[in-house]
């Protein structure tokens, strides 16, 4: 609207001008070379118009003629670039499909038609990951590094080539760039929480845990889950270095979390115990039975037992001991640890109906096994509760749910697989629908954000 305003301005003034000059009396003579030219002084101005009309013209065809090649050039380019992207598509076409030599066939072309270019150095790393050629990859996504608008699929090239190597130092160090180029990238953040696991880096991971809770990349529930972990495991750290005031304070963070952690409760009643803090020991202990009973706390218990007051009689020998365990015992009694840890308590102590009416309600058949040789000594009634124990699924153990291992105790990291916070109390074998993955590359697909532990 305003350029046609401006147009009609233009054209006005023009106008007035050609009218002001018609009406402007006056005449021109000019002498040149013996010729005397006489004309109106309006007609003079009309004339050195064309002349500048014909001059402009004249120009702009001269321009426009010495320009042709350069137009041919930009043509052939714009068209090379033209067919240099349908290349790149048709490229990742291919190895969408797996078709790995109109992949390498495409990408040579691209190289051709747009070389160095972000796209086609994407699509010629991808093609190298799917002939095998890991080395060539590597270069290609190490390039595009340098491209600030390409450099996250560099990044996420090289870390799944570092994680199929299991160079987890190399890829904690790329994902950290991956963070600064995309800070809030749901795969960022997990991936960095779990290599940063996965290397011990425990304030580093609980700040990315923080981040990742703030975010909703995980739920309440799984960072109390994840953050008592961590803490625990900063605490071995620390006891391994004999450092107990600054793993205590850690595993009264965890334990505060939730008493049902049994790692963490089973540490801190420990570190009590060599504090000399025994009444602060048992809470610990009795708070987590209530909470989540569990073998470890049934063994650390007892080690709390007082010494008799007076020596028993050869008849309650051993009395103490399940009056001891009865206290535990009462706290959850409804419990299946609770029964097999009275009556395996009554069965020490001899006395065999208590014993087999707790290890009965518990279903303990192993036990019973025991308990048939030292009463009765029936082996074949021990036998006959041995085959119904081998009926059972097994029992629980502290196994890791990446990849089934069996450990003494719980660890923050798998010590085969390495993967963190997988270890809990379960049947070994056992499958979790949410059993957490081993971080991976993927295949030779398009590239994609690692596969991590806690997808």
């Amino acid at each position: 609207m305003l350029r046609a305003i401006w147009f009609l301005v233009k054209l006005g003034l023009v106008a007035a001008a050609a009218v002001w000059l018609v009406h402007q009396p006056g005449e021109v003579e000019i002498l040149w070379r013996g010729y005397l030219i006489e004309t109106s002084a309006s007609f003079l101005v009309l004339v050195l118009a064309l002349l500048l009309l014909l001059w402009t013209v004249a120009y702009r065809l001269w321009r426009a003629f010495i320009a042709v090649p350069d137009v041919y050039r930009r043509y052939k380019v714009s068209a090379a670039r033209e067919k240099g992207y349908r290349a790149v598509t048709d490229g990742l076409v291919a190895i969408a499909a797996g078709d790995g030599a109109a992949a390498e066939k495409y990408a040579r072309r691209a190289e051709y038609m747009i070389p160095g270019t972000p796209l086609t150095k994407l699509l010629t790393a991808q093609t190298a990951l799917m002939q095998g050629d890991a080395p060539k990859a590597r270069r290609e996504f190490a390039d595009l590094l340098e491209d600030d608008t390409a450099a996250i699929f560099g990044v996420r090239g090289l870390l799944n080539e570092a994680l199929g190597e299991g160079n987890y130092r190399e890829a904690l160090e790329l994902v950290r760039k991956a963070e600064q180029l995309q800070p809030k990238r749901i795969w960022v953040i997990r991936t960095l929480l779990d290599l940063e696991t996965r290397n011990g880096e425990w304030p580093k991971a609980e700040r990315t845990l923080k981040k990742a809770e703030k975010l909703g990349i995980v739920d309440k529930d799984q960072a109390r889950q994840k953050r008592q972990a961590i803490w625990t495991a900063m605490a071995d750290d620390n006891l391994r270095l004999n450092h107990i005031a600054v793993a205590t304070k850690l595993l009264e963070s965890a334990y505060r979390l939730g008493a049902g952690f049994t790692p963490a409760a089973v540490r801190l009643a420990k570190t009590y115990r060599l504090a000399d803090k025994h009444r602060a020991a048992f809470k610990t202990i009795e708070n987590a039975w209530k909470a989540n009973p569990q073998p470890d706390l049934a063994g650390l218990w007892m080690g709390f037992m007082p010494e008799p007051k007076k020596t028993k009689s050869i008849y309650d020998a051993g009395r103490d001991t399940f009056d001891w365990m009865k206290r535990l015992y009462d706290l959850n009694p409804e419990s299946r640890d609770s029964r097999r840890a009275l009556g395996a308590a009554a069965l020490q102590a001899r006395m065999w109906k208590e014993a087999r009416s707790y290890l009965m309600e518990a279903d303990d058949y192993r036990m019973l096994a025991k308990l048939e040789r030292a009463e009765t000594s029936n082996e074949a009634k021990a036998r006959e509760w041995l085959e119904k124990a081998a009926d059972n699924p097994p029992e629980p153990r502290w196994c890791c749910a990446a990849c089934n291992h069996i450990s003494d105790d719980w660890h923050g990291l798998c010590p085969r697989c390495g993967s963190f916070a997988t270890i809990s109390w379960r049947p070994p074998g056992q499958e979790l629908q949410d059993a957490p993955r081993r971080v991976a590359p993927l295949g030779g697909g398009f590239i994609a954000p690692p596969a991590t532990i806690n997808a």
